[in-house]
């Protein structure tokens, strides 16, 4: 659950927004920055809804297929060089690795300054397939509500949505922004060494 009247969404997009800009040395002006935050807060409200709407369990190969096509479309869209990573090439196994784990979706993107940036979350989940049948996303009052809605679709949207604003805000002062979204994070990430490669 989150409460969208506590801490709305615009706390997440500023902090990755001036977090990006202060690693490459270009702090924002506050206000053009703050107003297109609230402007996303209602698209980021609708991201995390289809997100949520994805049933990715760590051990649902095609629910987290259907979410990795889901967020390499929208990386694609905003203009990253994106890449599947499958990382069953060299799983480090440990003793509840499933026999086969979700790709990692790569994408990054090209500014015109030096430094290098890192944005990662994770589309994996604890639930068992079905159970989003019974726990829809819903929003009652001023909260939201939905399966692995904080941990860690909304990752997902915050970057989403933060690399949207740095397109529109005109902002590349970065050698390269690289995004990782894995998809077995909640089992150990066995498969996450290929991606940082």
């Amino acid at each position: 659950m989150i409460s969208l009247a506590r801490l709305r969404f615009l706390p997440f997009l500023l902090s990755a927004l001036l977090a990006v800009a202060a690693c490459a040395g270009q702090p924002q002006a506050a206000e053009p920055v703050l107003a297109l935050a609230r402007q996303h807060e209602a698209p980021l409200l609708e991201t995390l809804r289809t997100l949520c709407s994805i049933e990715s369990g760590s051990r649902d190969i095609d629910g987290l297929e259907k979410a990795a096509q889901l967020v390499a479309k929208r990386l694609k869209a905003l203009g990253g060089e994106v890449e599947l990573v499958d990382g069953n090439k060299d799983v480090y196994p440990m003793a509840h690795t499933p026999e086969k784990v979700g790709r990692t979706v790569r994408a990054t993107f090209r500014g015109t300054g030096s430094r290098k940036i890192l944005m990662l979350a994770h589309m994996d989940t604890v639930y068992l397939k079905g159970t989003l049948e019974k726990q829809p996303f819903r929003i009652e009052g001023d909260k939201a509500y939905g399966l692995a809605i904080a941990d860690d679709k909304q990752g997902i949207a915050t970057i989403f949505h933060t690399v949207a604003m740095l397109k529109e805000l005109k902002f590349d002062d970065y050698g390269t922004l690289t995004v990782l979204i894995n998809g077995d994070e909640e089992i150990g990430s066995p498969g996450w060494a290929q991606s940082m490669t």
